[in-house]
């Protein structure tokens, strides 16, 4: 490693004041600091390996210390690669002098994927990296690295005493409907036909696990952790004792978790009116909806469905400056550099292919394609000039995290937050809607809704058509009659 390269990193780490899932740092300005065993050890274990540095102090942020000995540091580092493990470890070992002081860098390379996990033979326990720490894999976890050394398509797995009236039938209705569009074979067959031939039906009458998940009337009955955990940790908005405000738990099928899950982000967020220069008006959010959408869709679609995985659920928290979205199993066939870039694997085949053609309630697909939201992530934040999410795969679990978006101080200067009564003005603006219509142009909750069509009602800023609790009435801007 260059002088250059390891200022990079530095700096780098100074932005974030912490190690990371790459990096660690060790002041080692005395002897060679024991706690660095656990860190190779996880390095070792996790997709890309990582980098751990001797003579840089953390906690003089990232200082160059210099390390206590060179030689004997490299040479103590080498003997725990080859002799400290459950089998031999690889690392890179380069000495970088910075103002006369010594730095000892290890590129620990990740361990083949069907030797995992390794284990540090004094403890006789196998470690991961989260973030910047290691921890010790649970005998659960083990279990899952092994799993993940082989390929087995758990979504297509039939489930046991499973039958048709288990499906949602408005969403096999989109479904079959979907599939015979885009087939010319699938539109002569039958819709049980469509159902056996595409995954969703085996011939004994039971569902697979993906049809289940993706169009089933409540997964949860067969899949009690087929679901998503929401918690907001704002520090701003609570005092030291509240762990968490705005708990949930969103279950159902994949297109109602995913919408369940978007209007919570939404509720739980702050949106701005933006005034543009020809006089319209654009609404922004800390963290835009089409980003969102896709980070749910691939936390529901991409997870691990094995049977260790699933007494884990999908978890997601607020917290005062970011988003940070996380699911049992980690990336399949691909790297975090990949992402965006080369075609999208999954290890969930069949409920990937399944969910291209559900349809949701706003009248677009589960997803679109695969390989596709990545790109409509990046794509989305650079409209803003937000920043781009950050993915980290930890081998058994990914984790996506999205800075909370933040208005160019031009933008700021022009911009309110925009009321419920103000959504739902502009949603009408476009013409009249239903009350179910108007919660999906809005991603507001039914009651949030009813509170504001009354008061507009009441203040004359709108009109209702039809009876008041039919659920077939429009509602009409006063002056467009």
């Amino acid at each position: 490693m260059t002088e250059t390269e390891l200022q990079r990193i530095l700096n780098g780490l100074r932005v974030e004041q912490s190690d990371n899932r790459m990096y660690e740092a060790k002041a080692a300005m005395t002897n060679f600091p024991a706690s660095a065993a656990k860190t190779l050890c996880a390095f070792a274990n996790m997709p890309g390996g990582g980098t751990i540095m001797f003579g840089v102090d953390e906690k003089s942020n990232f200082a160059i210390s210099g390390v206590y000995d060179a030689r004997n540091c490299q040479k103590t580092l080498a003997n725990y690669a080859q002799k400290e493990y459950s089998l031999p470890i690889i690392v890179d070992i380069s000495m970088v002098t910075i103002d006369g002081k010594n730095v000892v860098v290890g590129v620990v390379h990740e361990v083949n994927k069907s030797l995992k996990p390794i284990r540090y033979k004094k403890t006789g326990a196998s470690y991961i990296r989260q973030y910047d720490s290691d921890f010790e894999l649970s005998s659960i976890e083990e279990k899952l690295f092994e799993i993940n050394q082989g390929v087995v398509h758990y979504d297509e797995e039939p489930v046991p005493g499973t039958k048709l009236s288990d499906l949602n039938n408005d969403l096999v209705k989109g479904y079959i409907a979907n599939r015979k569009k885009h087939s010319d074979v699938l539109d002569k067959l039958s819709d049980e036909d469509v159902l056996l031939r595409t995954g969703v039906l085996f011939n004994t009458g039971e569902l697979s696990t993906a049809g289940v998940m993706a169009l089933g009337v409540y997964p949860q009955q067969y899949f009690p952790n087929y679901t998503i955990k929401a918690s907001a940790r704002k520090k701003s908005k609570t005092d030291s004792r509240i762990r968490a405000v705005n708990v949930r738990s969103f279950d159902g099928p994949v297109p109602t978790m995913l919408a369940s899950a978007g209007r919570w982000i939404f509720s739980n967020s702050d949106e701005y009116t933006y005034d543009l220069d020809d006089g319209n008006v654009k609404n922004i959010g800390e963290y835009p909806l089409v980003t969102c959408r896709e980070l749910i869709a691939n936390a529901l679609i991409h997870r691990d469905l094995s049977p260790v995985a699933m007494i884990e659920t999908i978890s997601l928290i607020i917290e005062d400056d970011r988003l940070v979205m996380s699911n049992p199993g980690g990336l399949f066939g691909l790297s975090v550099n990949d992402l965006g870039k080369s075609a999208s694997r999954t290890r969930n085949t069949r409920l990937a292919e399944i969910c291209q053609y559900v349809p949701t309630d706003d009248g677009v697909n589960v997803i679109e394609k695969l390989g596709s939201g990545v790109v409509k992530m990046y794509e989305e934040q650079d409209r803003y000039e937000f920043k781009r999410p950050t993915f980290i795969d930890g081998e058994i679990y990914f984790t996506a995290i999205l800075q909370r978006g933040v208005l160019l101080e031009r933008e700021k200067a022009a911009t309110k937050q925009i009321s419920n009564a103000d959504k739902i003005l502009l949603s009408l603006s476009k013409g009249d809607l239903s009350h179910s219509e108007i919660e999906l142009r809005t991603l507001l909750t039914k009651s949030q809704v009813r509170y504001a069509l009354e008061k507009l009602i009441e203040e004359n800023r709108i009109v209702r058509i039809g009876k008041a609790r039919d659920t077939k009435s429009k509602y009409r801007l006063v002056g467009d009659e």
